[in-house]
């Protein structure tokens, strides 16, 4: 949607900045045919001194604009739309060649939105910052920014970034004492300047999130934590199902749920609303488009007995899709299991596209593109899964497909339904078919995901469903929260951050990436006072450095220590070629300190320093020429500052050593 901007330029921003520029041809967030210049007020000047104030804008900066930009209505949410309806982001900033530029933006109530700050300086060195100090310069400047900051915002999660140095402070939104899900403000401070470089805010939709007045929030609850959870473990507990890791296309078995919101005052299970029906299959076209044919292929493969004539396969989308559809092309892709005709469909405004098997005309996938302005859903829940259910039965492939446990979910679009994959009565994450049925319940989109595993392979797990449930309940990710909708604020139970829980033979909590939820607040060491540097420990927890569930004093598995130094990437050619190690051999095995020692010279990019020749003393080192092709790598980590110590070049050290070399090769 094409949308007016307005400029606000004039030269009484002079008394304000040492020189006023508009460059309004360099500014991409200004539509330069469309812009209008409007008289500066006082109250505008006033603005900008306040903010200049705030931000400690000294600098002679050579260009300033400030562009007013008007809100897409379109937000996704009927509540939010009519909330920013005549609304608009307003952007100062500042830009020079040799000081680099501020961005900063607020919304037309005068609300912050964000803050960005880059330099053109060369090199600078790093400053360490302490924890409260760095937490102080956030909020301090937060404070300024946010009116009632203390009651609104609640700190989430505090990170320094290995290598760099720099600091994240993320703040969940709160209202009501309660958090405003997946909405956050994050500061970043950089090291080598020791301040604020951005503020950011981050959610589904930021700019729209910013208008909200708590005044609209109502925490009226009628059901407690403790029935919530009951709640929750009767109607979307996680179970056992089939997760495939696709890092090293295996599978495994996991707990898991896709966690149900449950309304606060009534304690019913919540529809989560879905737009999702625009979404082609991207594995099947990934498939379709990976080896198209020449012309002369094609022609021989015509000729193959198997392989159905086009004009039979028209045929055939024309009865799925209806008569009313024309096919505006049609192709003939492979993979390396099958032949498919894709074809492209057109109706007036509406288009699409459709692919069959060619060998015996079964449908792969569709989806159709509507572009109703006023979509109206009226078809009843029950009446969409017969429509599905009928789709999938003349149509689709129901082999591996769990017809009763199915997931719905409406919108003014219309109703997606989910029928879920199902092996050896046990269900696969993600796997199924989709069949979206448009509100005048005609059938629209269908897609099914079934990949090629050996599902007997997958271990079997130790612990009972019942621990898994309570490991995600303590969690601190279950709870009240709200939720925008399209009839505005409301207060549910459910999944804080918004995540797919997954807990696997490790009983640790993951997300559906496999990433560790609240992974800091996991990393706990029973013989942790006895550490002999607490404070590099804790350095290195707050960089999310550290194991969860051992001790200092236990030995470290090659696996564990590449997933420290964040090379975790599960596949051994990566492995053997970047560290020259046999991963599959040696990942359950302890780790020992000359590979710990090689691997962080390399994984720091200092093997360079390794090929130097003639420069290297031959006395650093007791048996310094025992060390055969490491000797090199021990030299480079010394002179780095790595070790510290005496060598020991085949133990299997500790936790808490490993942790302090690696600590010393990024501090």
């Amino acid at each position: 949607m094409k949308h007016k901007k307005f400029i606000i330029a004039a030269s009484a921003l002079l008394l304000l900045s040492p020189t006023f520029a508009s460059e309004l041809s360099k500014n991409k967030n200004v539509m330069n045919d469309e812009a209008v210049s409007v008289e500066v007020t006082a109250k505008e000047k006033e603005k900008v001194e306040k903010i200049k104030k705030i931000f400690n804008i000294t600098g002679d900066y050579k260009s300033f604009t400030i562009s007013k930009d008007p809100l897409d209505s379109d937000t996704g949410s009927k509540y939010l739309n009519k909330l920013v309806k005549g609304k608009y982001i307003e952007m100062y900033r500042w830009s020079d060649e040799n000081l680099g530029g501020i961005d900063i933006i607020y919304n037309s109530d005068g609300e912050f939105i964000s803050y960005n700050k880059w330099t053109n300086d060369g090199e600078q060195d790093k400053k360490v910052i302490a924890k409260d100090e760095a937490q102080k310069m956030a909020e301090d400047l937060l404070k300024n920014l946010i009116k009632d900051f203390d009651k609104k915002y609640t700190l989430s999660n505090y990170e320094v970034f290995r290598g760099s140095g720099d600091i994240n402070i993320t703040y969940q939104r709160i209202v009501n004492e309660v958090p405003l899900a997946d909405t956050f403000i994050s500061v970043n401070i950089d090291s080598r300047y020791g301040q604020v470089s951005n503020i950011y805010s981050t959610g589904v939709n930021s700019y729209a999130y910013s208008f909200l007045k708590d005044s609209a929030f109502k925490k009226d609850n009628k059901i407690s934590l403790e029935d919530a959870k009951k709640i929750f473990l009767e109607k979307s507990p996680l179970i056992l199902s089939y997760k495939i890791n696709e890092r090293n296309d295996s599978v495994e078995k996991v707990y898991h749920t896709k966690v149900a919101d449950i309304d606060a005052k009534t304690g019913e299970i919540v529809k989560e609303k879905t737009d999702m029906n625009f979404m082609p299959y991207a594995k099947a076209e990934e498939a379709m488009d990976s080896s198209g044919l020449t012309e002369t292929e094609i022609k021989k493969i015509d000729g193959l007995k198997e392989i159905k004539s086009k004009s039979d396969a028209k045929k055939k989308a024309m009865e799925i899709v209806g008569k009313d559809f024309k096919i505006a092309n049609i192709a003939l892709y492979s993979d390396d299991d099958n032949y498919y005709y894709r074809m492209t469909l057109e109706k007036e405004k509406n288009y699409g596209n459709i692919v069959l098997n060619a060998k015996n005309l079964k449908l792969v996938n569709f989806d159709i593109w509507s572009d109703k302005k006023d979509p109206e859903n009226k078809v009843k829940e029950e009446d969409a899964i017969k429509t599905a259910k009928s789709f999938l039965e003349k149509y689709g492939d129901k082999s591996e497909l769990n017809l009763e446990k199915i997931t719905v979910e409406k919108s003014d679009l219309g109703t997606n339904i989910f029928f879920p994959r199902y092996v050896s009565k046990i269900p696969v994450i993600d796997e199924g078919a989709k069949i979206f049925v448009s509100g005048d319940n005609v059938v629209t989109t269908y897609d099914k995901n079934s990949s090629k595993h050996d599902f007997d392979k997958a271990e079997n797990i130790d612990f009972t469903m019942e621990e898994a449930n309570q490991i995600y309940l303590n969690s601190k990710n279950f709870g009240l929260k709200y939720e925008i909708t399209d009839n505005g604020p409301r207060l549910l139970y459910g999944t804080i951050k918004r995540i797919e829980p997954i807990i696997g033979k490790d009983k640790i909590l993951r997300d559906s990436f496999g990433e560790i939820v609240n992974f800091k607040e996991q990393i706990n060491y029973e013989d942790f006072d006895q550490a002999k540097n607490k404070e590099a420990l804790n350095s290195l927890k707050e960089m999310g450095i550290g194991l969860i569930g051992k001790n200092l004093c236990d030995k470290v598995t090659y696996k564990e220590f590449y997933s420290l130094i964040a090379e975790d990437y599960g596949k051994d050619p990566y492995y053997k070629s970047r560290f020259g190690i046999d991963y599959k051999a040696l990942k359950d095995k302890n780790i020992t300190e000359k590979d710990i020692v090689k691997s962080l010279v390399i994984n720091n990019d200092l093997e360079k320093f390794t090929k130097a020749k003639n420069i290297f003393k031959d006395d650093l080192f007791k048996n310094q020429k025992s060390l055969g092709d490491y000797e090199k790598y021990y030299i480079v980590a010394k002179g780095f500052g790595y070790i510290d110590k005496e060598i020991n070049p085949d133990k299997e050290p500790s936790l808490e050593e490993v942790l302090y070399l690696i600590y010393n090769s990024i501090k």
